[in-house]
């Protein structure tokens, strides 16, 4: 490809114009801001990779709109090609010395990703400028043998690479300056906790500039042969669903809930273990109380009106208007709920802690082993790292799974249309909800403290379980709020799935 291949990449990247760029971005499933109206991309950084005879390089653009910048890792490969290349990983196609060159992702090159596994495994820092890549391997000793890979199909916010089939590496595409949470807390949990229910960290990668740094990408254990839990539930709970309406089926999820919730508890307890700054447990006080209840009952209102306003404009399902009505027509009474669970739980809350931030079946998985393995710590993707590493009651995750749990049911009944009637589904969608809740509870209640008697540190947990329950809820009724507007913001059919949990949640 020429006398200077670094050279080439080089010119290779200052060649492509930002439209080239916008263009090849929006048409990426990972590329997340196509609703900020993205104008322009520039190229911040083109760290030039010693591997690949200089072909490739890992470049940072800068994404800019009316929605303001944002920053995406894109890797780059450049090779000669005999007519312009055209494949939805083609960036675009120069012309260079009389040469046709294909610009390209170069997640999606085999000899790219050889040249990443060895990074991974034996460590790397390639210097450009008063910038670095580096590759730091947390655990010395892992090396996966078969260094084939292959791209995941699954892609959404990230791309991952797996290796041998025994580590995926996740390869973030949108960067951020700051300690990333799931790299944080991954590796807090593998080598400090030793919290055996989550896939080991084996590396990292970042580059560090101008005293930033961004985390670009994490290899962890990879576990062939596992399911999400999302999925897994689905498959467990589909037999319930179809059964005959005269037959009284066995609900097979409910051991599984339990542990589960066993498999919960446990990373609570692993995670207010610690003693640096970091991940020390703190204790809670009746003002963060009413700094969240102000919160619920401000989306509490939110969320209510603009139920009414497309209730009145005919825009959800016509059998879901009474009940509706009903909802909007309570606002108060919810409101008053809210205060109640203030009033009553005082200034018995527990601890904060680090906790998952995103907690819901799809980030568990169900493992050849049958036991469940939680995965994605990097708490909501659209907020800032350091407010995704802030310190919560751990109940906000446990409130997340009771959520999750909830749609699995509606999406298990609506499965069933065929099979039984409307009826008998909407009667096993409750029973099967109600008992997978309550497994789920007893598995993650029912565990001893695990700090010696000589830690004055505050219990992870409300001393009196009522206020536990009440504290759930608190998080449970946000929750299904927000899950109120997105649906009618997105999905008005699924609207009656909320709308069932807040009639639920706030009885009385």
């Amino acid at each position: 490809m020429g006398e200077e291949p670094d050279a080439l990449i080089r010119t290779a990247a200052s060649a492509l114009r930002s439209e080239q760029l916008l263009s090849f971005l929006m048409g990426q499933r990972w590329f997340g801001a196509k609703g900020l109206s993205p104008t322009h991309v520039a190229i911040g950084d083109c760290i030039v990779l010693p591997w690949g005879d200089g072909r490739y390089a890992i470049t940072r653009l800068v994404v800019g709109g009316a929605g303001g910048e944002r920053v995406y890792q894109l890797p780059l490969g450049v090779r000669e090609v005999a007519s312009p290349a055209s494949s939805e990983t083609t960036i675009a196609n120069l012309e260079h010395d009389g040469r046709t060159l294909a610009v390209y992702d170069a997640a999606h090159d085999e000899d790219f990703r050889a040249g990443l596994v060895d990074a991974l495994v034996g460590g790397a820092t390639i210097q450009e400028g008063e910038t670095r890549w580096v590759a730091e391997a947390i655990r010395a000793d892992w090396d996966p043998g078969n260094r084939s890979t292959s791209v995941g199909s699954a892609e959404q916010s990230n791309t991952s690479i797996v290796i041998g089939g025994r580590a995926i590496y996740k390869l973030f595409r949108s960067l951020m300056p700051g300690i990333h949470p799931d790299v944080e807390v991954t590796r807090f949990l593998t080598t400090t906790a030793g919290f055996p229910n989550v896939p080991a960290l084996l590396a990292e990668t970042r580059i560090e500039a101008a005293g930033q740094m961004l985390t670009t990408g994490m290899a962890q254990e990879f576990l062939p042969g596992s399911s999400d839990a999302w999925s897994f539930a689905l498959e467990r709970g589909r037999a319930y669903f179809a059964a005959p309406a005269a037959v009284e089926p066995k609900n097979e999820f409910i051991t599984y809930a339990r542990r589960l919730g066993v498999v919960t508890r446990a990373m609570h307890d692993a995670l207010a273990s610690g003693t640096e700054t970091a991940f020390a447990p703190e204790a809670l006080h009746p003002e963060d109380l009413e700094r969240w209840a102000h919160r619920v009952q401000q989306s509490i209102r939110e969320s209510l009106t603009l139920l009414g306003t497309q209730t009145e404009a005919g825009r959800i399902p016509v059998q879901r208007v009474a009940e509706a009505r009903a909802l909007t027509s309570r606002a108060e009474h919810h409101l008053g709920l809210i205060d109640e669970v203030v009033d009553t739980v005082g200034a018995d809350l527990g601890s904060r802690i680090r906790t998952h931030g995103d907690y819901h079946l799809g980030q568990v998985l169900h493992t050849a082993s049958d036991d469940f393995m939680i995965i994605d710590f990097e708490g909501e993707p659209a907020r800032p790292l350091e407010e995704r590493r802030q310190k919560t009651s751990p109940l906000r995750d446990v409130a997340g799974m009771l959520r999750s749990f909830a749609y699995v049911a509606a999406t298990l009944a609506t499965s069933a249309e065929r099979a039984v009637d409307a009826p008998t589904r909407e009667l096993r969608a409750a029973r099967w909800e109600r008992d997978v809740r309550a497994a789920f509870l007893a598995g993650y209640l029912d565990r001893a403290p695990q700090r010696p008697a000589a830690d004055k540190r505050a219990a992870l947990l409300p001393s009196d379980e009522a206020n536990t329950r009440r504290l759930i809820g608190l998080f449970e009724t946000e929750k299904a709020f927000y899950e109120l507007s997105y649906e009618l913001n997105n999905r008005p059919a699924w609207v009656w799935i909320p709308m069932r949990g807040i009639s639920k949640l706030l009885v009385g």
